[in-house]
């Protein structure tokens, strides 16, 4: 699949799944329950990836 975006908003997609990883963290370091925090860390990597696939056009200037 490929998606075709413009810099506002591949700025504006990063930004967002920036935040989205932040409020994670903050879940994550607030979950007692062993099984949600899991769910939660395996969202935080999936956004990681997302992120560094969004970050790579940006670094060879997009």
């Amino acid at each position: 699949m490929e998606l075709d975006l413009d810099a506002k908003e591949l700025e504006l997609l990063t930004r967002t799944l920036e935040h989205r990883l932040e409020d994670l963290q903050r879940e994550i370091h607030h979950t007692d329950r062993a099984a949600f925090k899991a769910l939660l860390k395996s969202d935080e990597a999936t956004l990681r990836t997302l992120l560094g696939k969004l970050r790579t056009p940006i670094a060879m200037g997009m």
